[in-house]
């Protein structure tokens, strides 16, 4: 297995090109280790791989350091580390799938092969798939394709290549044969490339991030059902309502309310939400008659910022009635929906009313699923 060149007898296997594959290229490679797992991140569908690489021993074995690249997507889902020890990774099985209109990876399986005296034995393992099935409520384009990796006879995967963004677009391997002739500066450089790490120091920072993940979901459980109670309450104060839903690229709204949008994007992708796409510019007008003066009136608005490289985004909205404001860079949460309360009552009058919502000086879009007015009558 010794070679002159680190470039020779490496091999980069096809890349999968998924419809509407994006991202930017990516490519890590070890010279002198062998790669044996990888961290993943998977939340829908794959958000980030990181390979994990494991020196060898001048007798040929694997020695038990561990080694990680470089991450590959954003730290959106939950982590996991696959890792076979004495074994090294040959192979992948995934799905390629058009995400929202942008290609990405589920159903991920890692295949290894047992090294046994410098040597790839026929002795094989395969992980369970990762997301075999994606969540109902994710939006595709087209049909997935069903794709496997797999290294030739007597080589080793020694690197990584694929295309990432905010998560995995696209993933494939670096089949190689370690050198065990190389020069100790050469090994010594390799090994300063990655990042030394315990086994166990790597699953409790994972163990970290889920609890820390679980806390905040039931944080969420608990304003989701604080939010459920407050709306009940403001039901059984007033007597009537007004709702306008943003879906499959149309607008939905009740008797009596009209809405206008400017500047936006209502089409049917990423399941017909309305999206505010320019500063200052794109917004939601809103009319509605009152033939009496309100006592009690509410709005309410499901909305959320795009997120940005899977971190919190910037969406802000001024929100008026009647030309008077209410909100003023108002930034919903950027990881799912939230459904924020705004009081409006001494904005209104007798006749026409006008709500707008404009978007302020955002740095990514807002989206907004629906609005709705809760207003009490009092002669109704």
């Amino acid at each position: 297995m010794e070679y002159e060149s680190p470039e020779k007898n490496l091999i980069r296997l096809e890349i999968p090109n998924p419809q509407g594959a994006s991202g930017n290229y990516f490519e890590q490679i070890s010279h002198t280790c062998v790669m044996t797992g990888m961290q993943i991140r998977k939340g829908d569908i794959i958000d980030a791989v990181t390979p994990i690489f494991q020196p060898l021993e001048a007798d040929c074995s694997i020695k038990s350091e561990l080694y990680i690249g470089t991450q590959q997507g954003d730290d959106g889902g939950g982590g996991d580390i696959f890792l076979q020890f004495g074994y090294v990774l040959v192979g992948l099985r995934f799905q390629t799938v058009n995400y929202y209109g942008h290609g990405a990876i589920n159903a991920l399986s890692l295949i290894w092969r047992r090294w046994l005296n410098g040597q790839v034995t026929n002795e094989e393992l395969i992980s369970e798939p990762l997301i075999p099935q994606l969540p109902s409520y994710v939006k595709t384009f087209g049909s997935a394709e069903r794709v496997e990796v797999y290294l030739p006879d007597e080589y080793v995967a020694i690197g990584i290549c694929g295309r990432a963004s905010s998560y995995v677009n696209t993933l494939s391997l670096i089949a190689g044969k370690p050198a065990f002739d190389v020069s100790a500066i050469v090994r010594t450089q390799d090994i300063n490339a990655l990042v030394r790490v315990n086994l166990q120091q790597m699953e409790q920072k994972l163990i970290q991030e889920q609890r820390d993940a679980d806390e905040a979901a039931e944080r969420d459980r608990e304003r989701a059902q604080l939010e459920q109670q407050q709306e009940q309450a403001d039901r059984d104060a007033t007597n009537y309502q007004l709702t306008c839903e943003f879906l499959g690229g149309t607008r939905s709204a009740t008797d009596g309310l009209s809405v206008v949008t400017i500047n936006n994007d209502d089409s049917g992708a990423f399941d017909g939400k309305l999206r505010l796409l320019y500063p200052n510019r794109s917004c939601i007008r809103a009319n509605f008659d009152l033939e009496e003066q309100t006592t009690f009136a509410v709005l309410y608005l499901s909305h959320l910022s795009s997120g940005m490289g899977g971190k919190k985004g910037y969406s802000p909205v001024n929100i008026e009635v009647n030309n008077k404001c209410v909100a003023a860079n108002h930034d919903p949460r950027s990881d799912n929906y939230t459904v924020d309360r705004f009081e409006i009552a001494s904005y209104l009058h007798v006749g026409t009313n006008e709500i707008t919502i404009t978007l302020g000086d955002a740095t990514t879009h807002y989206w907004i699923e629906w609005l709705k007015l809760l207003i009490n009558l009092p002669n109704k």
